[in-house]
Order: structure tokens, then sequence, then C-alpha cells
């Protein structure tokens, strides 16, 4: 190879975009990998868990490496309890991107599809953290992609402040300052013209176990003005935004809302609910 294009193919690596890489598997009623997923029979629904950030402060690879967490595993008390009515799924992601960026790629698609393949009914996105984030916009960009409902949990829909934190590795930043107030913000702006599709059933899980929030992400940012506008149902679960997704409460309420239809909200039910879990953040 010429001086001339060895350089140039330098310059390409240099360049190339990060792309995240993800993983997916299923962990009940057993964990198998992708491409050997099963549904049960006569099971109609598969739910599909989605972590959210994993702060890395030393490892640079541990950034590069889709880790599920000890939640979305087999023997977790969440994936007990949810296994009991339905099959469930992980699904991972290196945050080596912005939380946006995520969503862009097929794969998270492809495993929707591959669901859908299989024979389920019902398909549903329980997003946790950011995890919300990468659900949500999945829905709005892709309306028949196949979900039928989303369950956010301590979602940071309108950002958090604990997200310019800058301890965390090189590699990892543009994910976190995805997650700031002020990204959030401008998200929302350019997304403007995104909706809740309205064959989704949608349902927000506020923490709001301290004073401001869940510790992390406050209750106005879990369920914000425009989710509220869209009549988008949130339930306030008393837990913090570290322990929710082990908590056995806030567990119960999770299956609960999976179960059960999740209409939208009217304007009195929002008011309602308003003064209820949004009372800590005044």
């Amino acid at each position: 190879m010429s001086p001339v294009l060895s350089s140039l193919c330098v310059l390409t690596l240099a360049v190339a975009p990060m792309r995240p890489d993800t993983h997916f598997i299923q962990v009940a009623p057993v964990e198998r990998e992708a491409a050997k997923c099963e549904r049960t029979p006569k099971q109609q629904r598969a739910v599909v868990l989605l972590h959210g950030l994993e702060p890395h402060f030393f490892s640079k690879s541990a950034v590069l490496q889709p880790a599920f967490r000890p939640w979305q595993g087999a023997d977790s008390v969440l994936v007990k309890k949810l296994g009991q009515d339905s099959d469930v799924y992980a699904f991972a992601y290196t945050q080596n991107v912005a939380a946006d960026e995520v969503v862009e790629v097929p794969d998270l698609g492809n495993d929707i599809e591959r669901l859908k393949k299989l024979g389920y009914k019902e398909i549903v996105l329980v997003g946790f953290s950011a995890g919300g984030l990468i659900a949500r916009e999945f829905v709005e960009d892709h309306p028949d992609g196949g979900v039928t409902k989303v369950v956010q949990v301590c979602a940071p829909n309108g950002g958090s402040g604990w997200a310019k934190v800058k301890a965390v590795r090189s590699l990892q930043s543009d994910f976190l300052g995805s997650l700031t107030k002020e990204n959030r913000r401008k998200v929302l702006h350019e997304r403007g013209d995104k909706r809740i599709p309205e064959n989704v059933e949608f349902v927000c899980l506020v923490g709001n176990g301290i004073v401001l929030g869940d510790g992390f992400v406050s209750t106005k940012s879990q369920w914000t003005e425009e989710l509220q506008e869209q009549g988008i149902p949130a339930y306030a679960v008393a837990v913090t935004h570290l322990h929710v997704m082990q908590n056995k409460k806030a567990i119960s309420v999770l299956a609960e809302v999976i179960h059960d239809p999740q209409p939208r909200w009217d304007a009195k039910q929002v008011a309602k609910a308003r003064k209820e879990i949004l009372v800590k953040d005044r």
C-alpha cells in the first residue's frame, strides 16, 4: 500500500463514528441467546428490559462492553416476578455514544422484529432511567414497530443535574452529557413533532422516595409537562433511583402496570395525579 493510501486509511479510522454495540438475550422462562429465543406455548406477552446509565470511572474497556445489570438476570426478583405471566428478555448496550444514538442503530428494532416473528401479541418495553428514554424514542420513531406498551421507570425525560458529573471515562462522556437538563430540553425541542403513538400504551413510574424525586431525577423530570399533555398515566413509587429495580413494592406496581390496560388519562386524572406526585418538587 502506498504511503498516501496508508495515510488515508488511518485518517478514515480516526474519524469513523462510534457505534454502540448491543446484546439481546432471553432470561425467562430460561436463559437463551438471541438466536435460540423461544416463545412459551400459548404465551402472548414478551417483556424487554432496558437498563440505564452504568458509570465507568476507571475502566475504558468496560464502556465498550454491553453488560446486563443484575436486575436483568434470570435469578433476579424482578425477572422471577415478571416471568410468572410473561416471557422476559433483556437488552444491553454500550455507552460510548449519546443515549439518543442507541435508537438510531437497527439492533433494537431487529430484536423486536424477532419477537414479532415468534408470535407474541404484546411486546412491552420496560426502560429504567436512560433506558426509558431509549424506549420512548424508539416507539416515537417506529410507531408500527411492534411494541404495544412502554413502561418508563425513573426516566430522566427532562434531564438530571447529576449528568454534569465529569468523573466518568471520556468515552462515556457523550452518553452522560445526553442526560443533562440542557440536552434533554434541546432534544425535546428538536423532536417537537414527535408524540407517543396512540396505538402504544405508555406509563411513567415516578420514583419519589426522597424530598426531590428519587435522589437523581426529580418527579417533574420523570413525568414532564409534554407527557402530561398527552395524557400519559403516571404512578408514584416511594423508592430511590438506585433501588427501584430491586424494590419488591416497586416491582409489584411494575408487574401490575404491565398486566393491566393503560389507556390515556383525561385532564381531570392528570390534574389529580399532578397534585399527588409532583407535590414534593414544589
